[in-house]
């Protein structure tokens, strides 16, 4: 026979429950045998229903509603005054400041037209303690990054149309492509003929199936032909090749105060000797990738990083002199412990693995030690990967050994996806070998809010800096009234404007050179293709006048420029 399992049924549960209440209600009615009777008794009372009520049509109460005695009650304790004298005394036995009324405070009407004063409108304590005061330049900032989109907006309408007159097309291209002043020759000096000149620029490579600007793979349709075609990636990059040399060699003759290189991993700038101070031809790359950095130190390009954090700069010093001087670092070892040896701190010493083995180390762990410290340093190297912090500055005759590099970089173009095969895209100012010249896409809209009208026009394309600065020239020159402009950066491309405010801010510390080489480099530039007042700015090293904005406001009242 089975022994009883321990384990009971639901329903077994439930009968054990059931015994229990009865068992307790059992000991309660023994406890108060009187309170009980009476509850039976209750329990068995009849319900008396009043019938006589109901057929005379009187209203019933009802059981569920709140007594009206309470309401009053409530209502009476709500109305009571309050004593204020009685609060004074909590204060005074706290020994705190006694609540006094603030007066009522004015508003500021005119501060109140940005969006975050109106919303403090409607906030109970509002007040504006002070009225921010915009700074007026009456220059426009050098901003280096470049821009996809530049909206123009103004109550009257711009000197512009989509359909432009013979005389005017041709007379904006002639003067942009020889790089002449149209209000001083002979050209057509329309406002319409100059504005188109503004939206001129050159690019290599052109091809109309693909947007090469900004190179976002996602953008583009497929590139299949040109992938498994050999020979059309073969003359794409010979013909780049040719006018790579030829913008590079015009950067150095000073004929091209700048141009860019914008490859789908990362962008370059290539600066002429005397922009923004400097002293030589400068080049600037963001982002980078630890890969791109160790392959231009094994070709020996020497580069800076001014964005990168001081402690981030230590940290990659000393893996990199670590790395460079093992044979120094062995040798401070060795004099450490007391033993001293010319023959290790000569140039054939020992490696510091067998140095490190004959003290006892063994093999594996000499292996663990090296794979650590590998990895320390590889962390520190990649956290500013593909940031802005990233970017590095080649000067000088490192400026050429980068364009070496450039032209036998094999990662430079792409090998399979959209864009494979297409080399990078190449933008100037000015004319070079192989250049194609393009004009910026122009949309014209009016825009009605509140019964005020203003108009717009929209600008599409890669806008270089001087595009900026000569379209404002014109702009202000040809209208009477204000206008504003926001830009739409391409975001890679920012970090030029803070590293070259940061070069610019360390080059104006000598200030004697700087008074002396501005007029040199001025001069010099004089044949680069910009205007006499734009090269002025262009050369000054003033790191104020280098910042990037997202939005200008021109005052034609007094000439000035806020943002």
């Amino acid at each position: 026979m089975n022994p009883p399992s321990p384990w009971k049924t639901p329903n077994e549960v439930m009968l054990l429950h059931k015994l229990k209440k009865r068992k307790k209600a059992l000991q309660e009615r023994m406890r108060h045998p009187s309170s009980s009777v009476a509850e039976e008794a209750s329990s068995q009372q009849p319900i008396n229903l009043d019938f006589s009520r109901i057929l005379n049509g009187d209203k019933r109460k009802n059981p569920f509603s709140k007594n009206n005695s309470e309401q009053n009650k409530k209502v009476k304790l709500q109305s009571a005054p309050v004593d204020e004298s009685n609060d004074h005394t909590l204060f005074a036995l706290l020994k705190l400041p006694a609540k006094t009324e603030k007066p009522p405070q004015d508003v500021d009407t005119e501060k109140l037209s940005t969006f975050s004063n109106l919303l403090q409108k409607f906030t109970a304590e509002h007040t504006v303690v002070t009225k921010v005061k915009e700074n007026k330049y009456k220059h426009l900032t050098i901003d280096w990054a470049l821009k996809t989109k530049l909206r123009l907006m103004s109550t009257k309408p711009f000197p512009w149309t989509s359909k432009l007159k013979a005389s005017e097309e041709a007379s904006g291209i002639t003067g942009f492509v020889r790089c002449l002043d149209t209000t001083s020759s002979s050209l057509d000096t329309s406002p319409r003929a100059r504005f188109h000149q503004t939206c001129l620029y050159w690019q290599h490579p052109h091809l109309p199936w693909v947007s090469l600007y900004p190179r976002s793979s996602g953008r583009v349709a497929a590139t299949s032909f040109m992938a498994t075609n050999e020979e059309v990636k073969r003359g794409l990059m010979t013909e780049w090749t040719e006018s790579f040399r030829s913008l590079f060699q015009l950067v150095r003759a000073l004929h091209c105060p700048y141009f860019y290189v914008l490859s789908n991993t990362f962008s370059v700038l290539f600066i002429a000797s005397g922009v923004c101070g400097a002293a030589e031809p400068r080049a600037l790359v963001a982002p980078t990738t630890r890969g791109l950095r160790h392959a231009l130190r094994q070709e020996d390009v020497e580069f800076t990083m001014p964005l990168r954090p001081e402690n981030k700069k230590k940290l990659n010093t000393s893996d990199e002199e670590r790395g460079k001087n093992s044979s120094f670092d062995s040798c401070y070892d060795t004099m450490d412990d007391g033993r001293t040896n010319d023959q290790n701190c000569s140039g054939d010493e020992d490696d510091p693995d067998e140095f490190l083995s004959q003290m006892g180390l063994e093999t594996a762990e000499l292996r663990k030690i090296n794979n650590a410290q590998a990895r320390v340093s590889h962390t520190a190297e990649s956290s500013v990967d593909r940031s802005a912090e990233s970017l590095v500055v080649v000067s000088g005759a490192d400026a050429q050994a980068l364009f070496n590099f450039l032209l036998n970089c094999k990662s430079l173009v792409a090998g399979s996806g959209p864009l494979a095969g297409v080399p990078p895209t190449l933008l100037a100012p000015t004319a070079f070998h192989g250049g194609t010249l393009q004009a910026l896409k122009v949309k014209e809209n009016i825009i009605n809010s509140e019964n005020n009208r203003y108009y717009s026009i929209e600008l599409r394309g890669p806008i270089l800096p001087t595009t900026v600065h000569t379209l404002f020239n014109v702009l202000k020159n040809s209208t009477t009234s204000q206008f504003s402009a926001t830009f739409a950066h391409l975001q890679p491309t920012l970090a030029f404007t803070w590293a070259a405010s940061k070069l610019a801010e360390e080059s104006s510390k000598d200030n004697e050179q700087n008074q002396f080489t501005k007029a040199f480099n001025k001069e010099n530039l004089s044949d680069c293709g910009i205007s006499d007042e734009m090269l002025q700015l262009f050369c000054s090293s003033d790191p104020g006048s280098i910042k990037s904005v997202d939005s200008v406001k021109y005052n034609s009242e007094d000439d000035t420029y806020t943002w």
